[in-house]
């Protein structure tokens, strides 16, 4: 039986085989050359180091995809990782994909259908036939479905960025009920399309990673090219609607320290802005307390991306404890 990653404590011996996210050759302070290494699995990662090695062993696993390890796992600054005593390569036929690499626990074609009810509301007819260009394209639709949101951050799993996408567009669609003077169809429009750039910017195959195209231009700018392609098909698209819909992509990230070329400059951009950030930073703080191993009664661990501990709490409200004044 495969040792999951999230399940492994303290001085756990491991025996196993896992994906392999990244490994680098270094050297101590004295000089000696040791594995520093990243692994993965479909419920998490866990980084690694393998003392006393070699040039060849790092070459032999220079171009592995799956790794077989003996260790044991070990806390070291209040993070726990993986001291590994052998590792061999694992050929990639060997293993199931699926096993290694983490999926959404949602209906992916039930999400999809309920994004199609929020684009087929959306009343303007050139977004309306923009969305349908896109969400018609089975090659398009078939890596939509496909893609994590992210690597690490924030739905770092298959599936994860129609989960957020769905999410966000549902949160929108609220907004602009609460706010009508909000632009309801470019807003689902634009809340639809923000990160459909991903599916070209990350690599989501045999590990997530970034694609060189994803590195060197990013998903925000791919995005509007990707809209760009479709809008110069559908006759008589307004140049205004393809810049305030190019605006509220490109100003999503809504800060120019967190990548965004653009500050959020319409009201239809900030509300974007803030509930695509809403989402991915609610998941990503569930999912870290969700997985928490280390920490100790009611506070998890130290989390690096948040630089704060979690209350977890005891689990529920009991009848008998003190109200509040």
């Amino acid at each position: 039986m495969h040792t999951d990653i999230r399940s492994l404590a303290p001085n756990q011996k491991v025996d196993d085989v896992y994906l392999l996210r990244e490994c680098q050759l270094r050297t101590t302070k004295t000089g000696k050359y040791y594995l520093h290494v990243e692994l993965g699995d479909k419920t998490g990662q866990i980084g690694a180091r393998m003392w006393n090695a070699t040039e060849a062993l790092f070459k032999a696993l220079d171009k592995a995809e799956f790794v077989r390890v003996a260790g044991r796992a070990e806390v070291y600054q209040d993070s726990l990782q993986l001291i590994i005593n052998i590792v061999r390569a694992v050929n990639a036929d060997e293993v199931t994909i699926e096993d290694f690499l983490p999926a959404t626990t949602q209906d992916v074609d039930e999400m999809y259908a309920k994004l199609r009810e929020l684009a087929d509301s959306v009343g303007n007819a050139h977004l309306s036939q923009l969305l349908d260009s896109f969400l018609e394209d089975e090659d398009f639709s078939a890596r939509f479905k496909k893609a994590p949101a992210a690597v690490s951050y924030h739905q770092p799993f298959l599936g994860g960025l129609l989960e957020h996408t769905l999410a966000v567009t549902e949160m929108a669609d609220y907004v602009a009920e609460r706010y009508p003077l909000l632009d309801r169809d470019l807003l689902i429009t634009g809340t639809i399309l923000h990160d459909i750039g991903k599916i070209e910017e990350l690599s989501y195959v045999r590990a997530f990673d970034y694609t060189d195209r994803g590195r060197l231009i990013g998903h925000l700018i791919i995005a509007v090219e990707m809209i760009q392609d479709r809008v110069r098909q559908i006759e008589g698209f307004p140049q205004h609607l393809f810049d305030l819909l190019s605006h509220l992509v490109l100003s999503h990230h809504g800060e120019y320290e967190w990548g965004s070329p653009k500050l959020p400059m319409t009201a239809e951009a900030i509300a974007l802005h803030h509930l695509d950030n809403l989402d991915a930073k609610v998941e990503a703080s569930t999912r870290a307390i969700e997985t928490d191993r280390l920490g100790e009664g009611n506070w998890t661990e130290y989390s690096r991306m948040f630089q704060r501990k979690f209350y977890r709490g005891p689990g529920s409200v009991q009848e008998d404890e003190t109200p509040a004044d």
